[in-house]
């Protein structure tokens, strides 16, 4: 078997795959088309495992119309996600293998390209795993999802030296998602106190380029490694691998964290933690700190709740993140470190 699978959208929604592309590599061939702008590819050169056998960059217009043009390769089946489902990707896929495969038909998609398509139905309430899981095996459920099929092992690091640190990821979504972002002066107060707590830990603080106006907001005290900005995502699972716990919103990194065996104590605001969340994989070692309001979840990709408001971002409270306090988020991180 020769298949192919899209990696197109951010860090946690190439790695929540995962389970689908063990299983595909299991079964033969298997090819990454990466459309993804934020490099969520590469977070998979930083682990042990040979999850591809070739990666086809689709990143930028340039290298989607070459490939158009000399796309020789012919899959057996071209798995798609959600985010992957957009039109020229289902034109590119429909010349280039026997089946796609995928939960989401674009609108205006011609009739000619819709001959290959196999749609399983999405369902309001699984984990987004094993919405994917379910491509392969339509009884797969929740009650399937296991750490294994995520682990994933990293390679070895120099970007980060500390001898026993957690990690922290004060912002998320690429700096652009107020929903699901807790406000930094409260992950400030949450190092603060691990550092007058826990005399021997220390705090690497991690994200990407477009998080670095969060560093000013960080205490000044060496303890605290500020790593905004100053590591490559191939980095990111050495890192995370070694660190006690993760702590942080509902981000890339968390999702690295549960692949690589890091417990977490994740914050959620305006997406669904019965989505996305890791408590589903691993309610002991994953705690999920959320409030769920009548409002919500007003962001995720199927059938999201609009009764407040249409746009996430155009919320006027954040409600849901507001009510989180720092207490609770140290209560969670207390159990932890206190094994």
């Amino acid at each position: 078997m020769r298949n192919a699978i899209y990696i197109s959208s951010g860090i946690g929604n190439a790695l929540l795959l995962v389970p689908l592309i063990k299983s595909l590599k299991a079964k033969g061939s298997l090819t990454a088309l990466s459309t993804s702008p934020f490099g969520a590819r590469h977070i998979f050169d930083g682990v042990n495992e040979a999850l591809f056998d070739d990666v086809i960059s689709l990143e930028t217009s340039v290298e989607w119309m070459k490939n158009t043009a000399t796309f020789t390769r012919k899959f057996d089946g071209i798995y798609m996600d959600h985010f992957a489902s957009r039109r020229k990707n289902m034109i590119l896929s429909h010349m280039n293998s026997k089946e796609v495969i995928t939960n989401t038909i674009p609108l205006k998609l011609p009739s000619l390209f819709k001959s290959r398509i196999r749609k399983i139905e999405p369902k309001v309430g699984i984990h987004e795993a094993t919405q994917y899981m379910r491509y392969i095996d339509p009884d797969f459920t929740d009650a399937h999802l296991t750490d294994s099929l995520f682990t994933l092992t990293s390679k070895e690091h120099t970007a980060v030296s500390e001898e026993k640190y957690i990690t922290i990821q004060p912002g998320s979504g690429n700096n652009i998602a107020p929903w699901k972002t807790l406000p930094t002066k409260k992950w400030t107060k949450v190092i603060e106190q691990i550092l007058e707590n826990y005399a021997d830990i220390n705090i690497v603080v991690l994200g990407d380029d477009t998080e670095t106006a969060l560093i000013q907001h960080l205490p000044k005290d060496d303890r605290v490694i500020k790593a905004i900005g100053k590591t490559e995502v191939r980095d990111l699972p050495g890192i995370v691998s070694k660190s006690m716990l993760h702590l942080g919103n509902d981000s890339g990194i968390m999702h690295l964290a549960g692949c690589v065996g890091t417990p977490t104590v994740s914050v959620w605001g305006g997406s669904d933690p019965n989505l996305y969340g890791w408590h589903k994989i691993n309610a002991a070692k994953h705690k999920v700190i959320h409030y769920p309001l009548e409002c919500g979840p007003c962001s995720r990709w199927i059938e999201p709740n609009h009764s407040k408001v249409e746009v996430p971002s155009m919320c006027p409270d954040f409600k849901c993140l507001s009510q989180i306090s720092v207490n609770e988020i140290m209560k969670n991180v207390d159990q932890f470190l206190a094994r």
